[in-house]
Order: C-alpha cells, then structure tokens, then sequence
C-alpha cells in the first residue's frame, strides 16, 4: 500500500477499506513484534474493528487501523505497532521520552493523534468514515496533530483515578495508557459499550495464569472472562465481583499493594 490513497480513503466504501486493513493486518502484527501467540489475532485484532454494513456498535477507527491504511508513515508506525497489542517497559519509557517535547512528527505524536479519534464502541460505517476523515485532516497538518496529540496526552492523563479500587482504575477508552504513562504498572478500565471489566500491565504478566475465570459469554458466544487472545498482559472479567477478586491477584504480583 502507498500513500497515494491517503486523499480519497475516506471517500473509498467502508468494505474496501476494511479488504485493504485486513492485508495490512499482519504487517501491523509483525512490525509491532507481537508475541506469536497473539499474531494469529491480527485481521480480527485490526481489522475487526472496522463495522460491517449494518453494524452499530463497532469498536472503529484506532492508531492500528491508521498504521494498515499509510495514514501514519510507514517510518512513524513502529509505536503504534507495538502498542496495539504488545505493551512493554520500553515503549512506555518511549512514550514519556517523546512526550517531554512532543514533536508532532514523533511516533508519540502520531499515536496520540490516532488515539484522540478512538472511540471504543458504538461506531457504524457512517461514524468510522468520519473517523477516517478527521484523522486524514490531523495527517495532513502539523499544528492540527501536535494540537490533538497534547490534547490527548492530557485526557488520558484525566481518565482514571486509585480512589475506588486502590488500583488505578477508569470508564473511559483511554485510562490505561494513562495510567501506564503516569508511572503504574498495570492499571482498569470499565467499558459500558460491553459492560466488561478490562485488566491491562505493560510488565511480561498479570500474575493470572492460575486464576480461575467465569465461563460467562457474551451474544456473540464469545468468552466474557479471561486473557483476550490468550495474553499475559490484558484480561477481561464478566463481573465486578470478577474483577475484585483478579486487582487483588495483580496487585501482589506486580507489588502494588500500599
């Protein structure tokens, strides 16, 4: 793919662009040094994000899906690889590195810029294009993305808070970088779109591997508890109560507790 599409993506129907996310999808997965149990994920991972016709609640638009389309520069794309699914002490140390200038050509600034359109949840096609627009509008100007990214950079350092759990904990797409960004190693967030709890750390694991989760599904017949894609580092729980019970696992793991 080249950039030559840039100027007409978001005019291009939303099933061509998701063809066209689905063959970069494995790129993404490699570029960013996925772990290979989670390489096989990489078209629903990506891809899946993208509604189909018809679909109302499509997670959408995502730095992932900017990295499969050229809407960030292949040499800018790195980053965004690797935070899509394969968080590590080296990539947040990136992070807080580009952040103290934040240079809007900076891998940070294109992540953060990608991240600004996110929404996690209740994106049809019509919404994703829209995504897709105003992103090629951010990569088409300077300011405008250096702008977006410190916005950003400034919301998901809002998003969550230790006071409900003692764990950094949020109910936005957006609190678990965060968190990861403002010094914690692992850190929560609800997602209302789904009504699931997410666990995230950016340390090799959670300390989860022995933990005994709820067989709940959801409409989809797909697992509402456990790794998501079998990872070590991001897991899903059903319930509250769920969700109680895995912090206090994390938190002695990963020696959070006060």
């Amino acid at each position: 793919m080249t950039n030559e599409h840039n100027e007409r993506m978001s005019d291009m129907e939303v099933s061509e662009i998701k063809k066209l996310v689905e063959a970069e999808s494995e790129r993404i997965a490699k570029q960013g040094e996925w772990p290979a149990y989670k390489l096989p994920f990489a078209v629903e991972s990506i891809a899946g994000r993208i509604p189909n016709a018809g679909e109302t609640n499509g997670q959408g638009f995502d730095a992932g899906v900017a990295s499969a389309l050229d809407l960030i520069p292949r040499d800018k794309q790195r980053l965004a690889s690797v935070l899509h699914a394969n968080y590590s002490p080296e990539a947040v140390e990136q992070v807080k590195r580009e952040l103290k200038e934040l240079d809007p050509n900076s891998e940070t600034a294109w992540w953060l810029a990608a991240c600004s359109l996110c929404k996690e949840g209740g994106i049809d096609q019509n919404a994703f294009k829209e995504q897709v627009k105003k992103f090629e509008d951010l990569a088409a100007d300077d300011k405008a993305r250096g702008e977006a990214a410190k916005a950003e950079y400034a919301h998901m350092s809002s998003l969550f808070s230790t006071e409900k759990y003692n764990f950094p904990y949020g109910e936005t797409d957006g609190a678990i970088q965060g968190a990861y960004i403002a010094g914690y190693p692992a850190a929560s967030n609800f997602s209302k779109e789904y009504g699931i709890y997410f666990v995230g750390t950016y340390m090799p694991s959670l300390g989860l591997e022995d933990f005994e989760w709820s067989k709940e599904v959801d409409e989809k017949d797909r697992p509402k508890s456990g790794p998501v894609h079998g990872s070590k580092q991001f897991v899903k729980c059903s319930s509250e109560e769920e969700f109680k019970k895995v912090l206090e696992v994390v938190k002695k793991h990963l020696k959070m507790e006060n």
